[in-house]
């Protein structure tokens, strides 16, 4: 029995125009004892022939074919002289030829994986910190892999793995689709560190178009993610799948990448990218659309569900541009909120009761309330490495909320909360999320639902009003909130408390179900609400 082929790598080296420094990035790659093949992907300054002077084969394209299709002419001219794998890096310099044997010697370890240079990028240009970012984004997005430098030209590719795909893309696009692609198969991709330089831009060589090869990756991107939503078998596995909320699938939506978009480019720029992932988490999430289908129905929509998708991830970028830039980011318009503006006036605490409908957190710039936040205390559930306090974190001082945090482990933060409201604060929190076993049944769309106590018993106890309201996206920039007049939950005595309580939980759900029936894409509970 014959056992496996022996691993023969060889170097490609693609160039177009690169005659300062291919001849030198040539030569130190030859000092390693493999193989160098030169592509000259037409080039008019000499390139070839400065390659060629140091004993490299030079492959030759009559006309620039793009960068990934030197990649592939190389590769192909590799496995016809019977090599196994190519270590392709930039002739430009960016690329330290020294880092060769280690991909080398990655090869004898996993011959069946590439091998992708993970950069050290922190004296890097932003746009190439935010590029990575971006592309890796993306990667993630179309197979579930997390890739570290998703951008990086330095790799090591397994030939016949590579060159059975396909290949669509001929320029820098191919560099992204060849590791989805592969991923797809079942290839896997390994980080490697490998050193890099940056000339100063004056003195760098560059074949990248910023629009035609950004508009270029920007299709291939949208073809792949189409292509994996109706393809199941690109799908995760059903154990990978999370319902989509504002906790779990924050680290999806690229936090990161998000915060930084937003901030430098702006909330519209950034719609169609969430639209698309909005889309892709729809396709591979049928518990959370039933979900959502079991309410529209319940609320006599119509609408289908991928509009709450949709409208919850503008809501997500609504929200964390609001927090980036302030209550001025966005309009508000008022229906009945001078509640509001006499509970901010009185120096007494108070309840906001809010819920996963709407978009009640951009809501500071209704009625002059955002010179008032100092005042609010957000009761908020917090998860093991909750990535929205990373966006906290880059929101000024000047309106930063002060955060009360609870989770299931710990239970209600009853005491720190009556605290808070006996000083004055204005405490806000959800009506519809359970935190611990104190919950009450109330009719909601014609069925039972349970909903927490926790927010009535604070109140009655603090002996503070409770004001239950909503914010509902009407157009592109704009927003209407709505407040209920104040309840004042006191416990008679002489009556059962649990009826009091349950009480004043029927008259939220009334209130909450008027106003979901009238905006009901902007429904956001994807759990299964009625416990069904």
């Amino acid at each position: 029995m014959s056992g496996p082929s022996p691993v023969r790598p060889a170097v490609i080296i693609p160039t177009f125009n690169n005659v300062g420094t291919v001849a030198t990035v040539a030569a130190q790659a030859r000092r390693h004892g493999l193989p160098v093949y030169v592509v000259d992907d037409g080039s008019t300054d000499g390139s070839g022939e400065a390659a060629r002077s140091t004993g490299a084969t030079v492959l030759v394209h009559g006309t620039n074919r793009g960068k990934g299709a030197a990649l592939l002419t190389g590769m192909e001219v590799l496995r016809r002289e019977g090599f196994t794998h190519a270590i392709c890096l930039d002739a430009d310099g960016q690329h330290d030829a020294d880092d060769v044997p280690r991909f080398a010697a990655a090869i004898l370890d996993r011959p069946h994986a590439i091998y992708a240079g993970l950069r050290d990028l922190s004296t890097a240009p932003e746009k190439s910190r935010f590029g990575r970012k971006f592309s890796n984004f993306w990667i993630w997005v179309e197979t579930g892999w997390r890739v570290a430098d998703s951008q990086c030209g330095f790799r090591a590719y397994p030939i016949d793995e590579v060159l059975a795909l396909g290949l669509g893309g001929s320029r820098y696009d191919m560099e992204v689709e060849v590791l989805t692609r592969c991923l797809w198969r079942g290839v896997p991709v390994v980080d490697l560190p490998c050193n890099v330089w940056y000339p100063k831009p004056e003195e760098r060589v560059t074949s990248f178009d910023p629009v035609w090869d950004n508009i270029r990756i920007s299709w291939m991107n949208a073809r792949l993610v189409a292509r994996r939503i109706v393809d199941p078998r690109r799908w995760p596995s059903a154990r990978e799948r999370l319902p989509w909320t504002g906790g779990t699938r924050g680290v999806v939506m690229g936090w990161a990448l998000t915060i930084w978009a937003i901030r430098t480019l702006g909330r519209r720029v950034v719609y169609p990218f969430v639209s698309l992932a909005a889309v892709f988490y729809w396709a591979i999430s049928p518990a959370q659309r039933k979900n959502v289908a079991r309410f529209l129905e319940r609320a006599g929509s119509k609408r289908g569900t991928l509009r709450s998708f949709l409208s919850f991830g503008e809501a997500l970028v609504d929200r964390i541009a609001h927090l980036l830039r302030g209550p001025g980011e966005l309009v508000q318009t008022s229906d009945g909120v001078d509640s509001l503006v006499q509970v901010f006036s009185n120096p007494a605490g108070a309840v906001l009761l809010s819920g996963h409908f709407g978009n009640v957190e951009v809501s500071a710039g209704a009625s002059g309330l955002a010179e008032r936040l100092r005042r609010i205390r957000i009761v908020r559930f917090v998860g093991a490495n909750d990535p929205n306090l990373a966006v906290m974190e880059q929101v000024p001082e000047t309106w930063r909320p002060t955060l009360i945090a609870v989770n299931s482990g710990e239970g209600f933060a009853a005491l720190e909360i009556i605290r808070e409201l006996r000083a004055g604060a204005i405490v806000a929190m959800l009506g519809d999320r359970t935190i611990d076993q104190r919950v009450v049944q109330v009719m909601f769309l014609g069925y039972p639902v349970d909903l927490p106590a926790g927010p009535w018993l604070v109140a009655a106890l603090a002996r503070v009003p409770v004001i239950v309201v909503g914010n509902f996206k009407e157009g592109r920039d704009t927003y209407r909130m709505f407040a209920s007049a104040p309840m004042n939950v006191r416990f008679e005595r002489g009556r059962d408390r649990d009826e009091q309580v349950r009480e004043w939980a029927q008259a939220y759900a009334d209130q909450v179900e008027a106003w979901v029936k009238r905006y009901p894409e902007q429904w956001y509970n994807y759990h299964a609400f009625w416990g069904e």
